[in-house]
């Protein structure tokens, strides 16, 4: 393939997946690499990343791209909080918030998430409901809370979160109703 054509064809790529993947580095960037750099600014690192990994974004075609993609970005996350947090450089820890809420991401994903589970309620409602499903993910065992976290977070297709969590689709397809049901069972049990 010439040069020209890859560029372009990871250019075409990225403008396909860019919002989704924002989003998902938004979603697992630390609240205190949040402090230092945008999503957006891990994003720009991804992108170049993808440019150096040209290989492993086009072989395996049967691997959904945004899996390829996404595991770029984690990778790309890593990085970033060994270079900015693990160096010995000056303290992130002690710098000024430079966003309102470092959890405004993971409080959003878990609001969608909240509201998805029950019909229309009141603000009230929704803010305890918030609460209890926060409390639930927490005591879910890992596996579970990773499919959740893939499916509504991450907003991965069945197929994507296969090939994410390496498993046939039927397999997380059980894994994630299984999820389910007990993140249901836990948020009744709570809320009783």
């Amino acid at each position: 393939m010439p040069e020209k054509s890859e560029n372009l064809w990871l250019a075409e790529l990225w403008l396909e997946n860019r919002d989704r993947l924002v989003r998902l580095i938004a979603t697992r960037m630390s609240p205190v690499l949040l402090r230092r750099m945008s999503p957006d600014d891990v994003a720009q690192e991804t992108y170049l990343a993808c440019g150096r990994r040209m290989k492993f974004l086009q072989e395996h075609e049967e691997v959904p791209i945004f899996v390829k993609l996404r595991k770029l970005a984690l990778q790309t996350i890593a990085d970033m909080e060994r270079r900015h947090l693990a160096a010995g450089k000056r303290d992130a820890m002690k710098e000024s918030h430079l966003v309102a809420n470092d959890n405004d991401v993971t409080v959003n994903a878990l609001s969608r998430f909240a509201s998805s589970l029950v019909g229309p309620r009141t603000h009230l409602e929704r803010m305890e409901l918030l609460e209890q499903t926060r409390k639930a993910m927490e005591e879910l065992p890992d596996t579970d809370r990773e499919i959740l976290e893939l499916r509504h977070f991450e907003e991965l297709s069945n197929t994507e979160c296969a090939a994410a969590l390496g498993i046939e689709p039927k397999a997380a397809s059980i894994r994630y109703v299984r999820a389910l049901k007990r993140m249901r069972d836990l948020i009744g049990g709570i809320m009783s």
